[in-house]
């Protein structure tokens, strides 16, 4: 069985039981085989815009017998992949503007579609981009792997185009997670906040809007772990 690690836990735990899925950048194929050998997944495509990194991939699939239900393709993104009949598309382990980049060229397309993506970098620009762009952002999820804190979006495309805080989109629906590691996800936007504050007010020519803002976001931060100790007091 295909061990995968929190990160990739976490999408496949959002991923369409039965349905039919995409895996962009899909690396080693980890996770296309783990979601069809676990039986979540009828079948997958994994793609990946490199040639050295798919042929893991088609290694993988192959080692684990799946080469009949895990296709794969070199692609750069969704470029001249065939969208329809698949119920989810993955996009993890890039920047959100790649990710951005990347729905972009199909946007019209991807209605209906359960999009799950993990940027490991931009988080709040491909929040934006989303909002801005007709996308609903449904659920987080946080995950820490390797030391570090990830966050899983959940999103559809549904034409209707929203309002994007500043700390919306620092901080997305991950407040609504009431895992640990969204605990950890949340103080690490503090401390990373809190030094580009300092940053800013140690500035040769401060910019007081940008100053105030940043403010503005550490202490909504504040609030939001503030009241997520006190539920966890209330449950305790």
């Amino acid at each position: 069985m295909q061990h995968l690690d929190k990160r990739l836990s976490v999408i496949a735990g959002l991923f369409t039981p039965g349905g039919r899925g995409i895996d962009v950048g899909t690396d080693h194929g980890y996770l296309a085989v783990a979601l069809v050998q676990g039986g979540k997944a009828q079948s997958m495509l994994a793609t990946d815009v490199n040639p050295g990194p798919l042929q893991s991939a088609r290694n993988c699939i192959a080692e684990n017998g799946l080469t009949d239900r895990i296709d794969t393709r070199l692609a750069d993104g969704l470029e001249g992949l065939p969208l329809s009949g698949f119920t989810d598309i993955i996009i993890a382990g890039m920047g959100g503007q790649l990710i951005s980049s990347i729905l972009s060229q199909r946007v019209g397309e991807l209605a209906g579609k359960n999009l799950l993506l993990q940027p490991m970098t931009q988080a709040p620009a491909l929040r934006q981009w989303l909002c801005e762009n007709g996308f609903s952002i449904l659920l987080e999820r946080c995950a820490v792997a390797a030391g570090k804190a990830y966050t899983v979006i959940q999103a559809r495309f549904t034409g209707e185009k929203t309002d994007c805080s500043p700390l919306f989109a620092l901080v997305g629906r991950t407040p609504e997670d009431g895992g640990e590691d969204a605990g950890v996800y949340l103080q690490t936007l503090l401390s990373r906040e809190q030094k580009r504050l300092k940053g800013l007010k140690a500035a040769a020519s401060p910019d007081e809007a940008e100053i105030r803002q940043s403010e503005e976001l550490v202490a909504g931060l504040k609030e939001i772990l503030a009241r997520r100790e006190k539920e966890k007091g209330a449950s305790v």
